[in-house]
């Protein structure tokens, strides 16, 4: 609840960048009245966004847990979007513990969050309610698996996502994270138990709304598998699949993983040693100065299918269970012209909650975990379409 004698003051970490921006817009356009401090490395850019708001600009270091401190401290909630997670995430979660700061954050790398979760009892002797992975996925597909949950004695769980590789406003750590989502052996649930997979592997073609439609997606490191069972009782299989447009980009990336060019071990250029990842981040910043022009022409005939969706995101949710004797299959999708919405959106909504007292609890959980999904994915449609589908079978 707000600090007594002010209205609801909420900080976005890295606010200023491509996610956290989004972030701070949502909140702005869903309560202007709140207090909104953006927080990033880049001052000039916070001030910049600020203008546009109507927010107060703070410089601050990730790295530094007294620079984190500052901006934590009177706050009362803070949404954390500095990534990639696999560094930021666990060490910004610490910060708010220590300093008393309920927190959501997108956090979407799997390892970062079995570490965040662990921090589930320091938290909660702390009096501090975090909420980690609620953005697209993990985050709308997390709820929209416990929605439809609903009712049945739940099997089997399969998530997937398909995600633009073109957005000009994308920095480096969205990239770092899907490299590091592609990378080496990741966290799946099959037959009641954790167990790993090599990335990439087992292909499978789904279906996502239109105009997006059928695509090509793989086994990728994301928290959806390690968090799901825990909330969903009875479930003995949840995957989570995903993939990257145009689709030249993802047969790239996934040429980088299978030759090892996505590891974190370092190359020495010059005399510095730099990380092979770090490489190639930079490298597909950059692609469009190098690429061939055919290559880029394809690449362009595939947006122009998409349309206004081509720096979009599509979602979809499976849940496949038992009720009243029959089998039942239930399918959610989604499709949002803005990957940065779909994202900021439940962040946003997530932080007024904690802040209006609408979401209580202490400790460290996903969205499944804290979060009533039907009123939540309720707010989510105004801004956002959610389709649904189920299949019912058995005798009559």
């Amino acid at each position: 609840m707000p600090f007594e004698g002010r209205g609801m003051r909420i900080a976005v970490l890295g606010g200023a960048g491509h996610i956290g921006s989004g972030v701070v817009r949502e909140l702005s356009r869903l309560a202007p009245e709140v207090d909104l401090v953006v927080a990033d490395k880049d001052l000039e850019r916070a001030k910049s966004l600020c203008e546009e708001v109507g927010a107060s600009p703070k410089q601050v270091d990730a790295n530094d847990f007294s620079s984190l401190a500052e901006v934590l401290r009177g706050v009362d909630v803070a949404v954390n979007t500095i990534g990639p997670y696999y560094l930021y995430g666990a060490k910004v979660l610490r910060s708010a513990i220590k300093t008393g700061t309920c927190l959501v954050d997108v956090d979407d790398d799997y390892d970062a969050t079995e570490e965040c979760l662990s921090l589930h009892g320091e938290a909660e002797r702390a009096g501090v309610l975090a909420i980690i992975g609620l953005g697209a996925t993990p985050g709308l597909l997390n709820l929209l698996a416990k929605y439809g949950a609903t009712g049945l004695e739940v099997e089997e769980i399969h998530t997937a996502w398909a995600w633009t590789g073109v957005d000009p406003e994308m920095g480096p750590a969205i990239i770092s994270h899907y490299f590091h989502a592609i990378t080496g052996e990741i966290v799946t649930y099959r037959e009641g138990r954790w167990e790993k997979v090599k990335a990439l592997s087992e292909p499978e073609v789904v279906a996502f709304p239109p105009p997006v439609g059928e695509q090509r997606v793989y086994h990728v490191g994301h928290p959806e598998p390690v968090t799901l069972p825990r909330y969903i009782h009875g479930v003995k299989t949840v995957t989570n699949k995903g993939t990257i447009w145009p689709s030249f980009l993802a047969d790239l990336a996934k040429t980088f993983a299978e030759v090892g060019l996505t590891s974190l071990k370092e190359l020495s250029l010059r005399g510095v040693s730099v990380p092979l990842r770090e490489i190639l981040v930079q490298l597909t910043l950059n692609l469009t100065d190098f690429a061939p022009p055919e290559l880029l022409e394809r690449a362009q005939e595939e947006l122009e299918k998409l349309g206004e969706y081509s720096l979009g995101v599509a979602l979809r949710a499976e849940v496949r269970g038992k009720e009243g004797g029959k089998r039942v299959r239930r399918i959610y999708g989604i499709v949002c012209p803005s990957a940065v919405v779909a994202t900021a959106l439940p962040a946003a909504l997530g932080a007024l909650g904690i802040a209006r007292g609408g979401i209580e609890g202490k400790g460290v959980f996903p969205p499944e975990g804290i979060i009533e999904p039907r009123s939540f994915l309720r707010e989510v449609g105004k801004r956002i379409e959610i389709f649904e589908t189920e299949e019912r079978w058995g005798k009559l």
